[in-house]
């Protein structure tokens, strides 16, 4: 029995894989470092940031933080917004395509419900549904 739960969770931790990294070419994210996206995933808790409030989060210098929003600028990741108060203050926001990069697990996880809704019958969904809510 063991063997069997361990295969099907195998198969299904494959298949969810699978469309991650697809997601990953939708995207475009392979020149993406690992950090990278985890700071682009800080960003999209913010409303919006100075490079100095960046920086003291991330325990960066603010060169270091300029040149990475930079790069992310020209990645079309983030943008920046002056202040309504004062135009010499920028904010720095996520674009579209940078807040699909700080949401890619659940457009994984959405992604993989379709796949399994594609491949499955609608009984076997809601079989998978009612033995996932148990857990």
């Amino acid at each position: 029995m063991k063997k069997d739960i361990v295969e099907s969770i195998s198969r299904l931790f494959s298949l969810k894989s699978s469309c991650h990294f697809q997601l990953i070419d939708k995207l475009e994210l392979e020149e993406l470092s690992f950090k990278q996206i985890k700071y682009i995933k800080m960003l999209n808790k913010e409303e919006g940031s100075t490079i100095s409030e960046i920086a003291e989060q991330l325990s960066l210098s603010k060169p270091s933080v300029t040149e990475m929003i930079k790069k992310f600028q020209k990645m079309d990741l983030v943008y920046k917004e002056g202040c309504v108060h004062d135009k010499r203050i920028q904010y720095i926001k996520l674009s579209d395509k940078g807040l699909n990069i700080a949401n890619i697990e659940k457009l994984t996880v959405d992604f993989l419900a379709t796949q399994l809704e594609e491949r499955l019958s609608d009984d076997d969904v809601a079989k998978i549904v009612e033995v996932f809510m148990k857990l």
